[in-house]
């Protein structure tokens, strides 16, 4: 009810002017909503978003300076997003783009860019690809170099996400290129960082490791930072290096991540659980992700079913293990997820053909240089975190 009075009270604000109401019953709205959400409890971290976008309004109302309220909307929307409730993100999201007073200028571009976000994170990858297109226009328009860039990179993840890795590879090798021309560390480190994720569904993993671990040296924000280091771990997972792949995986939950990327970790850790035949382990961790699974993205739910039939049949349930994968594959085509398909399926033909098989721990292999002075950077965080939980 808070959210929904505040988005109200922003609507007076639509088309970057105040909508044609009387001075009292303005005024009245914006006490009401005020007083609505100073009496919300606890004071938790939506309720903080709402009360600084209601305070921001008032200001607003009294000053006629619409464009004040773009900053607390779109930090409301991240949040949201994070937070993996992206129909109430792009809600926010929408109203925000309500207050456009015919300019144009960097909250446009900004709201443009996270909306296309969004619709990638929700699985509407059209609607994502046209958010991207349009954001990249307008930051061209404006000669907003790195906002042109992150365009051209959420282009190349759509293009991930609906199996077109080579021309993916392609647009992010050019963007890596530009950015470091232009010295911008940000974009460097989400170029390296989804140039990694393309490297790694090509299965050439010994270049996406370094790249990941690359992209968690470059990025400051801590919640880049988990999701780059996320990925350098199931990169060193994928290549059999379960010690460092475990290492990474702790680090990341250790810095308390939000709801997405713990759903995330969890997952990694319900795979190497079963790679190395901890049957408790596994089931413990099965049981936090489908008490969580309303609260996963459909490109997550899809791989919690795929993950969840690995580990199945690794202990000998192949039946539970089948009925899973199809399950993960129906969700993937209902989501347009094909790289999803067709990873489900060729597990499923695996299976089929009896050629999937009971995996155990393994020593790791050796590791190829590039991949050797990761792991040992990896191992480094670990030995930090510990050093410092020991220090009085």
């Amino acid at each position: 009810m808070g959210g929904f009075l505040a988005m109200r009270l922003v609507d007076h604000f639509a088309d970057g002017r105040i909508v044609e109401t009387s001075r009292s019953a303005r005024e009245y709205q914006v006490k009401a909503t005020s007083e609505f959400v100073a009496q919300l409890f606890p004071r938790t971290v939506e309720v903080n978003h709402l009360s600084e976008i209601v305070r921001v309004a008032a200001g607003a109302a009294r000053t006629g300076t619409v464009r004040v309220m773009w900053p607390p909307l779109l930090a409301f929307a991240y949040w949201l997003e994070q937070e993996v409730r992206y129909d109430e993100a792009l809600d926010v999201l929408t109203t925000a783009l309500r207050l456009q007073d015919g300019g144009k200028g960097e909250e446009e571009v900004a709201a443009s860019l996270q909306r296309a976000r969004v619709l990638r994170r929700a699985g509407r990858f059209d609607e994502a690809c046209e958010g991207y297109a349009a954001a990249g226009d307008l930051a061209v328009q404006l000669a907003d170099r790195r906002s042109e860039l992150l365009s051209r990179i959420g282009r190349a993840i759509v293009l991930q996400k609906t199996g077109n890795l080579p021309e993916s590879e392609r647009l992010l090798r050019r963007v890596l290129e530009d950015a470091r021309a232009l010295g911008d560390r940000d974009a460097e480190a989400r170029a390296c960082h989804d140039l990694a994720i393309a490297m790694a569904l090509r299965e050439r993993l010994p270049e996406a490791v370094p790249l990941a671990f690359r992209a968690f040296e470059l990025y400051d924000r801590p919640t880049d930072r988990a999701r780059a280091l996320h990925d350098t771990g199931a990169f060193l997972k994928e290549l059999g290096h379960y010690s460092a792949a475990s290492d990474a995986f702790l680090e990341v939950l250790a810095g308390a991540p939000p709801t997405e990327m713990l759903l995330l970790v969890e997952l990694e850790l319900l795979e190497v659980s079963a790679l190395i035949g901890d049957r408790l382990s596994f089931e413990r961790w099965r049981r936090e992700l489908q008490g969580d699974h309303d609260l996963m993205a459909p490109e997550v739910r899809v791989d919690f079913g795929i993950k969840l039939a690995m580990g199945l049949a690794s202990f000998e349930r192949e039946p539970e293990a089948e009925r899973a994968l199809r399950r993960a594959i129906g969700l993937a085509e209902r989501h347009g997820l094909n790289e999803h398909v067709f990873r489900a399926e060729r597990h499923l033909l695996e299976l089929q053909e009896r050629r999937a098989a009971r995996r155990e721990a393994v020593n790791p292999p050796t590791p190829a240089p590039e991949v050797h002075r990761t792991i040992e950077a990896v191992q480094a965080l670990r030995a930090e975190r510990e050093a410092a939980a020991t220090t009085p």
